[in-house]
């Protein structure tokens, strides 16, 4: 997939360890390329595992077209939600009683709120204090409505307790591990089956009339996959695992070596 000459183009970024460093710090050179692509035409794109509710404050106000969010449950142009998957109430409830008595925490979330199991808080508090990452906040356990439900989030200290919901779950519905910044903490994501980045962006890219070759994907994590199989350029932080790097057309340095303005520079965006 070849980009045309000129074109505008239509650019994806993950969140975490792509524009945004250790859950807080955005550098500058990061958003002045995203600005300065916007400037000149571009439309620009958060592509990333978080809900609205988690996109706010200076991550926003960099300014963007829309957003790919949930891991691909929500992709939105401006105020318009062009495409959205949700849970079943069943399969909400299903993910309910396999995490009940399990050694394992969790929120779900729907497009612009988070809803947390009883102990999370609490936990996640601790683990965060003196790290700089920010606490996430959480909603009201009365706001909760299993049909609203687009992604779950799980995180344990029991790295066996992850596997293992990591195969079992995967049967059922679509599952990434690891995505979840707190040291010593293993992670995961689930999805209905069918949601990712990938899917997203190509209804994104359908209601734009881009086609797939004037799309760029930039990304560091294994659900930037899908993001990168759709994209006519894809592109990796040098601070992306091996194994991610791979998966890509280039490899720019890393976020805190101006990875991102790089790539900008790279694909003629700026």
């Amino acid at each position: 997939m070849t980009a045309h000459p000129d074109a505008r183009r239509a650019v994806f970024l993950d969140v975490d360890g792509t524009i945004m460093q250790d859950g807080h710090y955005i550098p500058p050179s990061a958003a002045a390329a995203i600005r300065a692509a916007r400037d000149r035409g571009h439309l620009v794109f958060l592509s990333t595992g978080r809900g609205m509710a988690e996109i706010q404050g200076e991550l926003w106000d960099i300014g963007f077209d829309g957003a790919v969010s949930n891991g691909g449950a929500f992709a939105t142009l401006g105020d318009e939600v062009v495409a959205a998957t949700l849970f079943t109430p069943d399969e909400v409830a299903a993910l309910e009683r396999y995490l009940e008595g399990s050694d394992i925490h969790w929120y779900f979330q729907s497009f612009d709120q988070l809803f947390a199991s009883d102990d999370l808080p609490a936990m996640m508090a601790a683990k965060v204090v003196g790290t700089g990452i920010p606490m996430k906040v959480f909603h009201d356990p009365s706001d909760f409505d299993p049909a609203r439900m687009a992604k779950l989030v799980f995180v344990t200290e029991n790295a066996d307790a992850a596997e293992r919901a990591i195969a079992d779950l995967g049967r059922t519905f679509a599952v990434v591990s690891g995505t979840i910044p707190l040291p010593g903490w293993s992670s995961g994501e689930v999805a209905p089956q069918g949601v990712h980045k990938g899917a997203a962006i190509l209804a994104l890219l359908e209601r734009l009339d881009i086609g797939a070759g004037d799309a760029i994907g930039v990304g560091d994590n294994w659900n930037d996959a899908e993001m990168f199989d759709v994209c006519g350029t894809s592109v990796a932080m040098g601070n992306a695992a091996p194994g991610v790097q791979a998966l890509a057309d280039q490899v720019t340095t890393a976020i805190d070596d101006d990875g991102l303005h790089n790539a900008f520079v790279t694909n003629g965006l700026i």
